[in-house]
């Protein structure tokens, strides 16, 4: 019973209609207007003092106060031992003080003595070559996580600092177990400490004292490649693929998914997510804006619908205030201060769909002519319908117990429903 419960807290009705979306009070920093580096961003990370670190293909960029700019580079700021220009991944340690920054050439970290930033001349202490005695930490680095020691993600394995091995970095990769060497995204649950780790076409790795993977072949993951992972306030993993869209691994290990077949996401094709302090879902994907889903409803926000200045987003963080910070592929860095969405009024509120939860049959009335898709929670079509105005019902006699998504198309609307068959 706890199982259907968990479930149905997930997604009960999404709705869509096209409308534009204003994205409140929105600024741009890019290089025509103030002195970020570069305008393609590839990570994003606050330190203690609120200043925010920016990587990019050419370089560091540090904005302190909203209107300082610092710049860091292998050539004009020799004493920062970066190995190369490409910053791909930041991680602050809070209680170290210190920024680690890593590169297509491995690590580099910096520790805050306190100082005032400066790109002048020294300041702090940057130190280069971290962790090279695992291998992997010399080559590209594509993301870092500090939990009681870095995880350090690469295109050639993970490196764990403290979990053993030689200079207490454990290895892990193909040789060890993993299904791909390519790690993506490595995060943190805030309320259990469990670890999640994506990687490229070798599923979702879990760490909570033991590694478990999820694959095609031992579960119910719908792509092996997982692009980031981020947890919810019920201890659910929600992970981006670029697939199968989004895919929400339940705490007691169940599998949910939302597609463009079964929700009203905008595209399967999806990079980054991070959850606000509302639960709500801030969506990055590959090339069609910014997806947000609250009140069970997505909205997506695009170059042409809303102020967003790029459909390309490539990070996205809450800062201080609860800012939403984005680092888009071409116009440079974008903070969000207070998101707006106009809710429309929708056409479809006259349609009744009962019970949800079932054990036989389906009851529905729709004011006009519908086409009606049933799929099963791997986004599988069981059945299609078309119905006329007025009421029918659906005999599911022949469904397995578990998860549906009914999606219903009009000439004036699409709804999506999510219902449940009891045992």
């Amino acid at each position: 019973m706890w199982r259907w419960v968990t479930l149905s807290c997930l997604i009960c009705f999404l709705s869509l209609r096209c409308f534009t979306q204003d994205l409140g009070n929105v600024t741009i920093y890019n290089t025509d207007n103030s002195e970020l580096i570069y305008n393609q961003i590839n990570s994003l990370e606050f330190d203690a003092q609120n200043r925010l670190w920016i990587g990019t293909p050419d370089g560091l960029s540090v904005l302190d106060d909203g209107e300082n700019w610092f710049n860091f580079n292998n050539s004009t700021t020799p004493w920062c031992y970066l190995p190369t220009n490409v910053i791909t991944a930041l991680e602050w340690a809070d209680n170290l003080s210190m920024m680690f920054i890593g590169t297509s050439a491995g690590i580099t970290d910096y520790w805050d003595a306190g100082d005032l930033m400066d790109d002048e001349g020294p300041a702090g202490a940057w130190c280069p070559a971290f962790g090279s005695s695992c291998s992997p930490n010399t080559g590209i680095i594509t993301s870092l996580l500090y939990a009681d020691g870095i995880w350090a993600g690469s295109t050639d394995g993970l490196c764990v600092q403290y979990l053993g091995g030689e200079g207490n970095w454990l290895l892990e990769n193909t040789e060890s177990g993993f299904y791909s060497n390519n790690i993506t995204s490595i995060k943190q649950n805030p309320n259990n400490d469990m670890i999640a780790i994506g990687t490229m076409n070798g599923g979702l790795v879990t760490y909570d004292n033991d590694f478990s993977i999820y694959y095609t072949s031992n579960s119910d993951i719908l792509d092996n490649t997982v692009f980031d992972v981020a947890f919810d306030q019920n201890n659910n993993t929600i992970i981006c693929t670029p697939q199968a869209g989004l895919g929400i691994l339940t705490e007691n290990g169940s599998w949910i998914w939302l597609n463009t077949l079964n929700s009203t996401l905008p595209t399967n094709s999806l990079k980054n997510v991070v959850v606000d302090n509302n639960n709500n879902l801030w969506i990055a994907t590959l090339e069609d804006g910014l997806a947000h889903y609250t009140n069970n409803t997505f909205y997506n926000y695009t170059v042409e619908n809303s102020n967003l200045p790029d459909n390309n987003i490539n990070c996205l963080l809450f800062g201080p205030n609860n800012h939403l910070w984005l680092g888009t592929e071409n116009s440079g860095v974008v903070k969000i201060n207070t998101p707006i969405i106009t809710l429309p009024e929708l056409a479809s509120e006259n349609i009744h769909i009962y019970p949800t939860i079932f054990k036989s049959h389906i009851n529905i009335e729709v004011p006009e002519d519908v086409r009606i898709k049933i799929f099963n929670h791997q986004g599988q079509l069981i059945n299609n319908y078309t119905l006329l105005a007025g009421g029918h019902k659906i005999d599911t006699y022949n469904y397995d117990s578990g998860v549906y998504f009914m999606v219903l198309k009009s000439d004036n609307y699409k709804k999506t429903c999510k219902l449940i068959k009891r045992y």
